[in-house]
């Protein structure tokens, strides 16, 4: 079975979403240190919805909208709108500008925003823009972090699980043609991942957010996967922290061997060759509609069993794989419903 690529909007949303606070500890700790840490962080990821309107996202580009409280007398919380951008694009300075205005309208208060820029590029660094026209004048700054700008060794030597991220991409950058390089360094990542989320500091909800990051950040085919696990397995033992996903892989596999033999039986009285092909198909649907529950049951507590029977209705297996990315950045299983564009009961 090919392994999808990495979905890095996907994995950088459910970071920011999981480790806010850490988030901005590695790339802008000024703003970080204006956090009031003793109450939580909302996500607005609604309003965010709203306020885009039907404007298209581009590709590699991941917008984050949270109610932040701040430790300011004059304020409990800001509109925080945080942007992961990694490509270089044109106009960027305009569309941090144009959210940054409409952010400000629509709460009527300070609003802070951050670039995260993630691209491989390192002369682009955006930081404002300045406009005049007839004694008018305009200028827009924002903070930004290049990624880029940190080494390994910055990033290794520093307990904060969002440099194990940045580490995770760098691992597939640098051996995307070496499966054993990314399996070596895979291990690696999920070995000081183990040693980090020892701490009460992290609950089990982020170090789930942490295992999926590195195992999706860092794909391998199928055999060295296999030995992956089992090194794994040799190493920690059944850790909840390798739970779900490893779960999730195995649901899959299982789908897709019940598929595929059933298709093979059927391929004995309709054409070998046909039924392997529905094999396939069958076979994927059921791995990703088993995943897709597996992760709903785990990840929402509000979860209803009665729900199951949408996810079994879906019979496009490629339309399961984009509920299954849409399901792991979801806030609950309603939202998730909501986002495939079903009404839940």
């Amino acid at each position: 079975m090919r392994h999808p690529g990495p979905d890095f909007d996907a994995i950088w949303k459910e970071t920011l979403m999981g480790f806010l606070p850490e988030c901005l500890e590695r790339v802008q700790s000024a703003l970080a240190g204006r956090i009031d840490r003793s109450r939580k962080v909302r996500f607005l990821d609604k309003e965010l919805r709203e306020m885009m309107g039907a404007s298209p996202r581009p590709r590699q580009h991941v917008d984050v909208l949270a109610e932040v409280p701040v430790k300011d007398p004059d304020l409990d919380w800001v509109p925080f709108h945080v942007e992961v951008q990694r490509s270089r694009v044109s106009r960027f300075a305009q569309r941090m500008l144009f959210y940054h205005a409409a952010l400000v309208r629509r709460f009527r208060r300070p609003v802070m925003s951050l670039a995260i820029l993630a691209d491989p590029d390192p002369k682009w660094r955006p930081t404002g823009l300045s406009r005049g026209l007839g004694g008018i004048s305009t200028r827009f700054e924002f903070p930004i972090c290049k990624l880029l700008d940190f080494t390994d060794a910055e990033l290794e030597s520093d307990p904060n699980p969002v440099n194990l991220v940045i580490l995770a991409e760098r691992v597939l950058r640098r051996h995307r043609e070496d499966p054993v390089a990314r399996r070596e360094g895979k291990l690696a990542l999920f070995r000081r991942m183990a040693v980090l989320m020892r701490s009460e500091r992290y609950d089990d909800e982020q170090r789930l957010v942490l295992t999926r990051a590195i195992d999706w950040s860092i794909p391998l085919p199928e055999a060295e996967e296999e030995i992956f696990l089992e090194q794994l397995r040799q190493q920690e033992g059944d850790s909840p922290m390798t739970y779900l996903t490893t779960f999730e892989r195995h649901a899959l596999r299982k789908g897709l061997e019940q598929g595929l033999e059933q298709g093979l039986e059927q391929g004995l009285e309709q054409g070998l060759k046909k039924g392997q092909q529905r094999g396939r198909k069958d076979g994927l649907r059921e791995g990703w509609v088993e995943a897709l529950k597996a992760s709903a049951l785990v990840r929402f507590p509000d979860w209803k069993p009665s729900w199951d029977r949408i996810l079994d209705s879906m019979e496009d297996p490629d339309l399961l794989r984009v509920w299954h990315r849409l399901l792991m950045t979801a806030p609950s299983g309603r939202e998730f419903l909501r986002s495939i564009g079903k009404r839940p009961r």
